[in-house]
């Protein structure tokens, strides 16, 4: 049988779902939103950065609205038409760009109990495969419960710069890395170790996860699988998975 993210990621009840990282969070986020709402889970899908706006196939529908009173009576007619559907304050017509919410007004979203799971882009990178963040970020709901931290594969064997890590000195200081030396599986690893620490002082979530995404190749497999390796000594970590989600979400390993 096909494994399922939903299953693999224990999507089974309700929840608030944060993701964070680089490499694959937007896509993340509208596969997990398909799968859930085909259960007849309710979903709304948003962002506490931006996000690029939402196109027909991702969402049915996007709310653009900065009053929560507003947000939430426009959240009930809509629920009535869709299972799912995105939400953010205003959109920026320079950037294209659908900017989201305050962590805060997540969480009286969710307090409304109008949906089942809120799956929250909390995180930027520039589409950048790597990132490390800075002193401010990620912008994680003090509520969530799933937190999944996203990095791309393709990264593995790139030299270190701007090009390919989102923050890159960041990155450097936390892996050990010199800027222009090629990023491995073990610095990834470390920076994964040092971003997933950060971020569960930010929220207390119920479940961490790794996904590894972007393991459209047989080499990149098998970086996937030394990371997790190297990852599976983090108590804190519930899974790591490595997955192409460009290949319909095909789960190429689970440790």
């Amino acid at each position: 049988m096909t494994k399922t993210l939903k299953n693999t990621l224990h999507l089974n009840k309700t929840g608030v779902i944060s993701l964070i990282g680089a490499g694959g969070k937007t896509s993340l986020m509208f596969h997990l939103a398909k799968e859930l709402s085909k259960s007849k889970n309710r979903v709304l899908t948003t962002t506490t950065t931006k996000i690029f706006m939402p196109k027909p196939f991702q969402s049915p529908d996007t709310i653009i609205e900065n009053d929560v009173d507003k947000l939430i009576q426009k959240a009930k007619i809509n629920l009535k038409n869709f299972s799912h559907f995105s939400a953010g304050s205003k959109y920026d017509p320079v950037s294209k760009k659908l900017i989201g919410f305050n962590p805060d007004i997540i969480k009286q979203l969710w307090q409304t109990r109008l949906f089942d799971w809120i799956i929250v882009e909390a995180d930027g990178a520039k589409q950048k495969p790597l990132k490390a963040s800075g002193p401010h970020e990620p912008v994680i709901p003090k509520n969530t419960t799933h937190l999944i931290l996203v990095t791309g594969l393709d990264a593995v064997g790139r030299i270190l710069d701007d090009d390919s890590v989102h923050r890159s000195k960041i990155f450097s200081n936390n892996t050990g890395v010199g800027m222009g030396e090629l990023i491995n599986e073990q610095s990834i690893a470390a920076s994964i170790n040092f971003e997933i620490r950060k971020a569960e002082s930010f929220c207390c979530p119920v479940l961490n996860f790794v996904l590894l995404n972007k393991a459209d190749t047989l080499g990149r497999a098998a970086s996937g699988k030394k990371i997790a390796k190297l990852l599976k000594k983090i108590e804190k970590i519930e899974k790591i998975i490595t997955i192409s989600l460009k290949d319909n979400a095909l789960i190429k390993y689970v440790a």
